[in-house]
């Protein structure tokens, strides 16, 4: 199965990247369609020239986007991922290449790219669902949080609600972690949620 690329530009190049690209699942969307992916954890790439330079929303983008532009002084919060081009081809597809491989989140002996959760000492892997996708790469990333903080800014739940679905999405994560035989554990000590190997 080959991973997903998502690309927004305004051109029509979808031969050029689809050769270029081959070892990727291209989906290929208009610039205003980035506005939908912002933060996810899809790699992104955006293709923009002089004239398309104020349809995009700079400071919303996150690490998950690759720029390519003819704009010497685009202003982006990563420069490391703007690509100015004329670019040579193989540099180019090595650059969007390392791009990618850099997004694959990794803890202990899991990895987790393109909705894929992998135990890297046994190959063994399953999928996670977008909600389960976002919780555990915000977990490895802060290795501790609050319940509060996931229920409010993940799940989009009003602190003051009742409600059971975070236990249920944690219960899946768990029982597709089990699945896949990792060491790492999630844990829940009152209020916090902590993840460790």
């Amino acid at each position: 199965m080959k991973n997903g690329l998502n690309i927004f530009c305004n051109r029509i190049i979808k031969n050029f990247l689809s050769s270029l690209l081959s070892d990727y699942e291209l989906t290929v969307m208009k610039l205003d369609a980035i506005k939908d992916h912002l933060q996810t954890t899809e790699a992104n790439i955006i293709i923009i020239g002089d004239d398309e330079i104020d349809q995009i929303d700079y400071g919303k983008l996150n690490d998950n986007c690759l720029i390519i532009s003819n704009l010497k002084n685009l202003k982006f919060n990563n420069k490391s991922n703007i690509l100015n081009s004329p670019l040579p081809i193989n540099y180019l597809k090595n650059k969007i290449e390392h791009f990618i491989q850099n997004l694959k989140v990794q803890f202990h002996d899991i990895s987790i790219y393109n909705e894929k959760l992998i135990n890297l000492d046994n190959d063994i892997f399953c999928y996670l669902t977008k909600i389960e996708l976002d919780i555990l790469i915000y977990l490895i990333r802060k290795k501790e949080t609050s319940k509060n903080f996931i229920k409010e800014n993940i799940l989009n739940i009003k602190s003051n609600i009742e409600t059971n679905s975070l236990e249920s999405h944690l219960s899946r994560i768990r029982k597709k972690m089990s699945t896949v035989k990792t060491k790492v554990k999630i844990q829940t000590k009152n209020e916090k949620l902590l993840i460790r190997a």
